[in-house]
């Protein structure tokens, strides 16, 4: 079975001019072998590209895939920064009003529309996912999460695809043979894992890093200098640049003539797993009635994916129907809603009544559809219940089972937000740029929240 690759490319120095042929000579290979890669240009980056006269770059980068790597990359606020402690509209808000010009130049400077978003370092919120959607950017690169290794996972609107291996990991590699070899070695190794496993292989590289000898360093831990006390990152030595030049050139080489691996676009895989209009019959909503366990989480019905919110959507629309029309719906439409956006306290132990769950679920509905989210809380009956017990309580009144049910006490948190990779989600000390102080709980447990919104694709 062959394995889909995607060439990925952080274009994001633009304090260093002597790193613009960095990003050149990459676009150039890539396109001497005939392959496509995805350049993911900062806007202050593209900016200083046409400002530093660099139409040749721009040129270059326009033969193949765009993406977006934010507007200002580590200048200071990043997102952590001014998103932490922000609700959920006021962020999302706050992030179009600081991105859509960087989005605009981007597209105006190269001709193409961005068709993915990577964050800069650990540097991420929810708010800005949800936002990225809203500017027609669809797909997360570089993403904290996937659904297992190479295999996507929409969360918060987005397709996530994460980092599998780099061109950066062999510059320090012994020139010529060793590196080659070790090259082709290691990639072959992640092409048999894959074809094992499925999905995808994504390597990256920092353009810059071809030519300079580190990062700069003018925003490191909450520096954030003026424009004049820049400094631009040393350079590597003429005959080293060279020497990676050659080995990278015969890696991508030996892709085009002789591996198996598939180049494939962000574009393409985004269109392979988008879905449209999706509704559930009877069959596959009775499906959803009947959980295999006592855990709320993605769940398979029929030939799709739904995520929690999209179940907890369609039981609430179906609900809602129920109650004004006194029958259950053919056909029920799926969602795409996101998690809420501020944890519920636990329901309290007491029995309500179905038909005030049922007449409640009109109003749930309505607001879930004009927020684009599953409410943090809904009042039923006279008391207030998250969408954890919510979707319990929908379940077991759409059974059918007596005019009253008993509110379970569950986690309003799905089952994915206690897997490692979210439970463990940290900030701080995680990225050179931000402060050493940097926390950003609210952050993390919103990103936790949102794995009400988490499916894998289908």
């Amino acid at each position: 079975m062959s394995v889909d690759l995607l060439f990925f490319f952080d274009s994001e120095d633009y304090e260093t001019p002597a790193s613009d042929e960095g990003e050149l000579w990459w676009a150039e290979a890539l396109s001497r072998h005939g392959l496509t890669g995805c350049f993911n240009l900062v806007g202050e980056e593209a900016r200083a590209l046409r400002d530093r006269g660099r139409r040749d770059v721009l040129a270059a980068l326009t033969r193949h895939e765009i993406g977006y790597h934010s507007n200002l990359h580590s200048r200071h606020p990043v997102h952590l920064e001014y998103l932490e402690g922000m609700g959920w509209d006021e962020g999302i808000a706050e992030v179009l009003a600081r991105e859509s010009a960087g989005v605009a130049d981007v597209r105006e400077l190269t001709g193409k529309h961005p068709v993915t978003y990577c964050k800069p370092g650990s540097n991420w919120t929810p708010h800005v996912l949800a936002a990225m959607t809203r500017l027609g950017i669809p797909t997360f690169c570089d993403a904290p999460f996937e659904w297992a290794p190479g295999q996507p996972l929409w969360y918060c609107g987005s397709l996530c695809v994460g980092y599998h291996t780099s061109f950066d990991r062999y510059f320090d590699v012994s020139p010529g043979p060793e590196r080659r070899q070790m090259m082709r070695a290691d990639f072959q190794r992640r092409l048999d894992e894959r074809r094992e496993t499925g999905g995808v292989v994504v390597m990256y590289s920092h353009p810059c890093r071809l030519i300079t000898a580190a990062f700069p360093d003018n925003f490191t831990a909450g520096q954030n200098p003026p424009r004049s006390a820049w400094r631009p990152a040393p350079t590597r030595p003429p005959s080293q640049i060279a020497e990676l030049q050659a080995d990278f050139d015969d890696f991508l080489g030996w892709i085009a003539r002789e591996s198996d691996a598939r180049v494939i676009t962000y574009g393409a895989l985004h269109a392979r797993y988008r879905r449209h209009n999706l509704w559930l019959d009877r069959v596959g909503f009775n499906q959803l009635l009947s959980p295999t366990d006592d855990t709320i989480g993605p769940r398979q019905v029929g030939d799709s994916w739904l995520s929690p919110a999209e179940q907890l959507g369609v039981l609430l629309w179906a609900a809602g129907w129920l109650a004004e029309r006194g029958s259950l719906p053919d056909e029920i439409p799926v969602r795409p809603l996101l998690g809420p956006d501020r944890l519920a306290a636990p329901a309290e132990p007491r029995s309500i009544s179905i038909s005030a769950l049922l007449n409640a679920s009109r109003e749930v509905s309505y607001r879930a559809s004009q927020e684009g989210r599953v409410p943090a809380v809904s009042r039923v009956d006279g008391c207030l219940v998250g969408p954890g017990a919510l979707w319990w309580a929908l379940v077991d009144a759409l059974r059918g089972e007596g005019d009253d049910l008993q509110l379970r006490q569950v986690s309003e948190l799905p089952a994915l937000a206690f897997r490692e990779d979210f439970a463990g989600l940290r900030f701080q000390n995680s990225w050179s740029i931000l402060p050493p102080e940097l926390e950003a709980p609210d952050v993390i447990q919103l990103a936790q929240l949102q794995t009400w919104s988490a499916r894998p694709t289908d």
